[in-house]
């Protein structure tokens, strides 16, 4: 996160020139540390009527482990910003640093355990933009490798109230029976079926969290989706969101309570996961 955030990352905006910005770059050179052979999937995306810039997804693949495979499980978090110049810029710590450093630890953590579907670790560019590099990536799955589900990490150290929410749509009932089987420790964890529901518990009728990241775009083929986030946050989308403004240890809890869970989940057949 410290890199992410750093000045030389100037907020992590999409879209400045055409090739793989300093970010993109650094999630490869991770990737690649951790022994996978990512690559960039690039796309053009609107910036105005008549304009348009170019975003570069990370990908990376981790094959299934067991004797019998199931389908692709597909893990995104968004790297993008608002960017800035390097003197003041929007650090983007919580959205979505914290996202992609967890996307990351999963990359580095879940090659150690018996998996019985194909993850595919997704670094989305674009995000703020209208979810284009979302939208690209689902626009281009290959249909032979049929998704079953999208974990979707956007906005993870929670506050002093220590909430996650983990909205969930149709399709995931064993999946979600696995969440609640899991050890929470001092989190409040509140896991929500609908828009309308979290709404409700942020007293907020004016976010449709359905659309607010990059499940919306895997939603939209009828991709079940798991999104974990914090909701409300009243440093969003401003200078104030710097990694001096988290509290690391709660940041820590979250991490562990996703690891344990995709470590379950890996472990479960096709036909419990739909």
């Amino acid at each position: 996160m410290k890199i992410l955030t750093s000045s030389e990352h100037a907020g992590r905006k999409a879209g400045l020139n055409d090739e793989p910005n300093i970010s993109a770059r650094y999630l490869y050179a991770r990737f690649t540390a951790l022994g996978y052979q990512p690559f960039y999937q690039s796309f053009e995306f609107k910036t105005g009527f008549f304009s348009t810039a170019k975003g570069h997804n990370v990908i990376a693949t981790l094959p299934c482990s067991a004797t019998q495979c199931d389908a692709n499980i597909v893990i995104t978090a968004h790297f993008d910003h608002l960017g800035g110049q390097p003197s003041s810029y929007y650090a983007g710590a919580n959205d979505n640093a914290s996202g992609t450093s967890t996307l990351l630890f999963l990359a580095q953590s879940l090659k150690l355990i018996n998996r019985r579907h194909r993850v595919t670790f997704v670094a989305t560019d674009a995000e703020e933009n209208g979810l284009y590099g979302a939208k690209h990536f689902v626009n281009e799955l290959d249909v032979n490798k049929r998704t079953i589900l999208n974990i979707n990490l956007d906005m993870l150290v929670p506050n002093k109230r220590k909430r996650l929410y983990v909205l969930h749509s149709k399709k995931t009932k064993s999946a979600v029976a696995l969440l609640k089987q899991q050890p929470t420790e001092s989190l409040r964890v509140k896991i929500v079926n609908s828009r309308y529901k979290m709404q409700r518990l942020m007293d907020n009728p004016r976010i449709d969290w359905h659309k607010a990241s990059d499940h919306y775009a895997f939603a939209k083929e009828n991709i079940p989706y798991l999104y974990f986030g914090i909701g409300e946050d009243k440093n969003h989308h401003t200078k104030r969101d710097t990694l001096e403004s988290l509290d690391f240890s709660r940041f820590q809890l979250v991490v562990k309570f996703i690891n344990n869970f995709m470590v379950e989940l890996l472990d479960t057949p096709l036909e419990a996961t739909n």
